[in-house]
């Protein structure tokens, strides 16, 4: 807590101060003008946690993020829902047991490819930025239902970041330092990018309803690793003549450490006989990478919540404060957040909210013993799934098991598992048709 005379600041600064924890009050800052004149601030540790209220703070403040982001691209949603009307589900024939995904590869040139992708993004309550780099996609489609083929979603991937340390601990790669620096190891950096050519990010596993209350992102996020998405990885590559190989999938959640989409997919199930998955991920086709000791969490940022008003604030104190840099500059935005903060004695730490999980996806004993070592997996070790098998394994999460792959539950979980997957089918038969579309946000509060 942190106490201060109103009249100590200029009007400018205080306005600044007030809009600013105005804005971040969903992160549990605040900052109020006391009776006595005294300005008190107040500011909430990220690392705080353990009680449902703190939990419902970072939901809330995502969905208030992701509304005001949606605003900005009104326009955009109402055009895609209005010019593909026949994409979305019409509840009152929609059978859930009527429901055969196929996967479509992602034409980037393609006018309808493009809008579907931004819109799919958009429908993310934790929004993804921009792809950079090498970039492939997968549609999922539902042929199963009356009309023309319904959008489940899609899985997006784009580069791997250079550089990612809760990562490159998990692949054992050394840390990267610049050219100029005494640390730098050529052998090394020739390790990670050989690597990062064999990875790629995950930055979209999304379903539209009413097929997310039925997995559909659980299933997106295993298009990847199948015959389909090796195709996509191929035609992102600018050399065709590389020996393309994906090797590993990397994503990180937005709203906590362990995203829906990348628990329970046993490669036991999913796979052929005699695929393993990969070390550490306890049978799974996703793990998720631990931070170690001194490696700092990731954590989501909210400076989203600044508004417009308390940025331009920002920008006219940079300005008058700092009138060479800011001329220098082409987009001082960031600077001049900066240099706001650190005239007030705060820390960036202060958009930061929940803990996000970062999430490795490989099949293969041997395959992270590749990456380590930079050296491309013999094709003899390069196991794929088969769309069909994961269908049929996705399929037993809302309906009975089928013989292909049969049940997975125990004399004492059958009970569980049949009261689950009811529940499932439940809620996508009973899913009000008010609310298919991303558009219904806008009037939300």
């Amino acid at each position: 807590m942190l106490r201060l005379h109103a009249n100590s600041l200029n009007s400018d600064w205080f306005e600044f101060l007030v809009g600013l924890f105005g804005d971040l009050e969903p992160l549990g800052h605040f900052a109020r003008v006391e009776n006595d004149g005294v300005l008190t601030i107040g500011t909430s540790n990220p690392i705080d946690r353990g009680s449902s209220r703190y939990e419902n703070r970072w939901s809330d403040a995502h969905h208030l993020r992701h509304r005001l982001f949606l605003r900005e691209h009104r326009d955009e949603i109402l055009a895609f829902e209005n010019d593909f009307a026949p994409l979305f589900v019409q509840m009152a024939t929609f059978q859930p047991s009527s429901v055969l995904p196929v996967l479509e590869i992602v034409d980037f040139k393609r006018e309808e490819h493009r809008r579907i992708i931004e819109y799919l993004k958009l429908y993310q309550s934790v929004t993804s930025g921009k792809a950079v780099g090498r970039r492939m996609g997968l549609l999922i489609w539902d042929v199963g239902q009356s009309g023309d083929p319904k959008l489940m979603g899609a899985a997006l991937l784009a580069s791997a970041r250079f550089s990612q340390k809760i990562r490159d601990m998990r692949f054992g790669w050394q840390q990267d330092y610049p050219r100029t620096s005494p640390h730098h190891d050529p052998v090394a950096r020739q390790v990670r990018i050989d690597g990062l050519a064999r990875i790629m990010q995950l930055s979209v596993a999304c379903a539209l309803p009413p097929y997310s209350k039925l997995s559909g992102a659980w299933l997106a996020a295993i298009a990847p690793f199948t015959d389909f998405g090796l195709e996509a990885f191929m035609g992102s590559l600018k050399r065709k003549d590389v020996d393309a190989d994906l090797a590993a999938v990397i994503t990180t959640t937005g709203m906590g450490v362990s995203g829906a989409p990348f628990r329970g997919q046993r490669v036991v199930q999913l796979a052929a006989k005699g695929v393993q998955a990969a070390p550490g991920a306890a049978g799974n086709l996703y793990s998720r990478a631990v931070p170690e000791d001194g490696v700092l969490p990731l954590r989501a940022s909210f400076v989203d919540l600044v508004s417009e008003e308390t940025a331009a604030r920002a920008l006219r104190l940079f300005e008058v404060e700092r009138p060479e840099q800011f001329a220098r500059l082409k987009s001082p935005q960031r600077s001049a957040m900066a240099h706001a903060l650190r005239r007030l004695g705060l820390h960036k730490s202060l958009f930061e909210g929940n803990e996000m999980g970062v999430h490795i996806g490989a099949l293969g004993q041997n395959t992270f013993d590749y990456l380590r070592r930079g050296v491309p997996r013999p094709r003899a070790e390069r196991p794929l799934l088969e769309w069909k098998q994961v269908v049929d394994v996705w399929s037993r999460r809302f309906l009975p098991a089928p013989t292909t792959v049969g049940e997975s539950a125990t004399k004492n979980t059958k009970v569980q598992h049949r009261e689950a997957r009811q529940k499932r089918l439940d809620a996508a038969r009973d899913f009000p048709q008010s609310e298919i579309l991303l558009s219904r946000l806008f009037n939300q509060t």
